[in-house]
């Protein structure tokens, strides 16, 4: 599989085709199975043009909600520092007081609820204090209708 992009000057075809033909070899039934080739075959191609949407601002649209808001779509730079920045404008917007995208807490500094720092202390203080009879004591609870030895 193959994706080739480009800022359009014609048709998709048109400004891709030239560029496929020097990248590979068409695919066709009625050549030999056996013959070196030195470029790859082409088994199927898909042209299709896409409109760029990376300049969409929120004044290209009447009457919409204060809490609706326009993000561009991607633009032809092969990373996203784009959408990154406009992701970091929009949560200002959202969110003026608070950091965008903070780095993570060193593990080791993490404390999970329920976690103590004195599990002894906390373990000791939910067990309930044993029964103080001893035994010898237990073993001369009796039904008072039975006669004594």
């Amino acid at each position: 599989l193959v994706h080739l992009t480009c800022t359009s000057s014609k048709t998709a075809r048109e400004d891709l085709e030239p560029v496929v033909q020097k990248l590979f070899t068409p695919y066709t039934e009625k050549e030999i199975e056996n013959e070196e080739v030195e470029k790859p075959r082409l088994l199927w191609a898909l042209y299709f043009n896409m409109r760029d949407s990376s300049d969409v601002s929120r004044n290209s649209y009447n009457d919409l909600p204060p809490n609706v808001y326009v993000c561009s779509g991607p633009d032809c730079a092969l990373g996203n520092d784009n959408a990154v920045k406009q992701a970091e404008a929009l949560f200002q917007q959202i969110c003026p007081n608070e950091d965008f995208c903070p780095p993570p807490p060193n593990p080791e500094d993490i404390i999970l609820d329920g976690d103590s720092l004195q599990p002894e202390a906390s373990e000791s203080s939910a067990i309930p204090e044993a029964n103080s009879e001893t035994p010898r004591e237990s073993t001369n609870l009796r039904n008072p209708e039975e006669p004594s030895e």
